[in-house]
């Protein structure tokens, strides 16, 4: 499977096949990949990957949004981005459950579909202040609406 990879030390990006194969300085008989441009041997996983929540607060990540149930019901997209960049991105500003699932703050808690929604809007708007940023490493979380 080729995927779309950029290099850590000179943000080259090229698929993954593009990488040279060079003998192993450490391993003999080995080849390492390397950047095409600078001869790295590290990169990020660019593959885009999307974030959603559902209606208890509980984050999830995958390839795709999951499919809305017959009845109506279904997960919320909350952000998209890079596959390096997601989960580290919603670890920093979610919370932890007891099991260490990631949680939308002040969703678990709401008495009401309607106060879930108000509190999840508050924490996008909040979290959606840093899209476009360079510290956002290409993550962009949805606007909040209520």
């Amino acid at each position: 499977m080729d995927i779309t990879v950029k290099c850590t030390r000179c943000r080259h990006q090229c698929p993954s096949s593009d990488w040279v194969n060079i003998p192993s300085k450490r391993f003999s008989g080995c080849t390492e990949k390397t950047c095409p441009k600078c001869g790295c041997r590290s990169y990020f996983d660019m593959t885009p990957q999307v974030a959603w929540c559902w209606a208890s607060g509980l984050i999830e990540i995958g390839d795709q949004l999951p499919a809305d149930a017959p009845d109506g019901g279904g997960a919320i997209e909350i952000c998209a981005g890079p596959k390096f960049a997601l989960k580290g991105t919603l670890a920093a500003l979610a919370r932890r459950g007891y099991e260490g699932q990631l949680l939308v703050p002040g969703v678990p808690e709401a008495s009401g579909q309607r106060k879930k929604a108000d509190a999840l809007a508050a924490w996008l708007n909040w979290c959606a202040k840093g899209n476009g940023k360079k510290s956002s490493d290409g993550v962009v979380f949805s606007g909040g609406h209520a």
